[in-house]
């Protein structure tokens, strides 16, 4: 089992800093880890002091920071902050002894329509891995310039809860979606280039319980399985249910992580009520069920799910 936790973004001045932990913003601003290293250090240090041992971190999200885009509107590249924000969040992570989970893009990515063809088209992918992809492992991979950084990746969380922007699983209404095939041929491609060049470990943040198969296609070339459980007893047939079942009863060939899940279930948005089932109950779960681990959302409490109560954290209900 790995103990983890989500710190998907940090808290700057009061306000949650998604999409901006890495690399100049499209405001013109810069608030990026190299820019607060010492609290992100201090957070990291917390983290290793409560037993974790990998950190989920969301990297690009919407492309809202750190890229560079041409006058022909095609992608540049990083921009000149983002390997110096990544560079310092790897060394407070090799200095507090945690590894970190990069999550490359979140869902809402696609949510923009050139953004969008990076994943969905041929050309798109083959830019999105010139630009982005090789310029990344060039750093950061077996035999990159920063590779003594690298040891500090656990692994690539290619994207975030690609359900939600998926035509074959559960798309939000209100942006044209990525067909399964358009998917699991970016994934797939991205997956092949980091077993390729990196040690790190590749996976998806499924957004769906009931899809965890899915992401066990060899398509996907992912090293674990990961889902996020966010039920609601309001709903119990919205999604299938971790609770009280075993990894093994997926019938999966991968090991399978609850990769989010609420920290507490008197912390949530109003529209949504989870069950009286609490942070030790999710370690006992993945415990005793044969869990890659279970992640709570998340360390810094970025959004109505709150922050987890760090005294109950490492209990185990009996």
């Amino acid at each position: 089992m790995i103990t983890g936790i989500n710190y998907p973004w940090t808290i700057v001045d009061g306000r949650p800093n998604y999409g901006c932990d890495f690399g100049r913003n499209i405001w013109d601003s810069h608030s990026g880890v190299s820019t607060h290293a010492e609290d992100v250090r201090a957070d990291l240090e917390a983290m290793a002091a409560m037993g974790i041992e990998v950190v989920r971190w969301f990297v690009l999200t919407d492309g809202r920071g750190g890229l560079r885009w041409g006058s022909d509107g095609h992608l540049a590249g990083f921009d000149a902050e983002f390997f110096r924000d990544m560079d310092a969040a790897l060394l407070c992570a090799r200095d507090a002894s945690v590894r970190l989970c990069l999550v490359l893009i979140d869902y809402a990515w696609m949510h923009e329509a050139t953004r969008k063809a990076l994943v969905a088209t041929a050309d798109g992918r083959a830019e999105f891995m010139q630009q982005l992809l090789e310029p990344l492992l060039d750093a950061y991979g077996t035999d990159g310039a920063r590779a003594e950084l690298a040891q500090a990746i656990h692994s690539f969380d290619i994207i975030n809860e690609p359900d939600w922007v998926t035509a074959e699983l559960a798309p939000a209404r209100g942006h044209d979606p990525v067909t399964l095939d358009e998917l699991r041929a970016f994934v797939g491609a991205v997956s092949a280039r980091i077993h390729a060049r990196s040690q790190a470990l590749v996976t998806v943040g499924g957004g769906r319980v009931r899809f965890a198969a899915e992401w066990d296609d060899p398509a996907y070339g992912l090293d674990y399985i990961q889902v996020h459980s966010y039920p609601d007893v309001r709903y119990p047939d919205r999604d299938a249910s971790v609770l009280g079942r075993t990894a093994a009863s997926f019938g999966l060939s991968k090991p399978l992580l609850i990769g989010e899940h609420p920290s507490s279930p008197r912390q949530h948005p109003d529209n949504h009520q989870p069950p009286e089932y609490w942070l030790e109950d999710y370690q006992a779960l993945a415990r005793n069920g044969g869990y890659l681990g279970a992640w709570p959302w998340s360390f810094k409490g970025v959004d109505p799910f709150g922050a987890p109560d760090l005294g109950r954290f490492g209990r185990v209900s009996r």
